[in-house]
């Protein structure tokens, strides 16, 4: 359980700087900090998931690539409908 809410947690903060990193790239005013932090996300949320409950690693690890793959794919399609009305 604690592992799935850690790999929420930090999936979620590494899809929300993934996503201020691309609206900054398209109003033409790149911003370097979030393409940095975003990778260091996946390390420090399995670094903290190995050291709170290690036997839940795996859960954490699958909680994170969901919320990253869902979280694109819900943002993709509402800015699809957005464009489209």
């Amino acid at each position: 359980m604690w592992g799935v809410m850690i790999g929420i947690v930090f999936g979620s903060v590494q899809l929300y700087l993934l996503s201020l990193a691309v609206r900054s790239l398209s109003a033409s005013g790149i911003k370097i900090w979030p393409l940095v932090v975003q990778f260091f996300c996946p390390l420090v949320g399995l670094g903290l998931c190995a050291l709170v409950v290690s036997g839940q690693l795996v859960s954490c690890a699958v909680a994170m690539s969901a919320v990253l793959i869902g979280g694109a794919v819900i943002s993709f399609v509402k800015k699809r409908r957005i464009k489209e009305d």
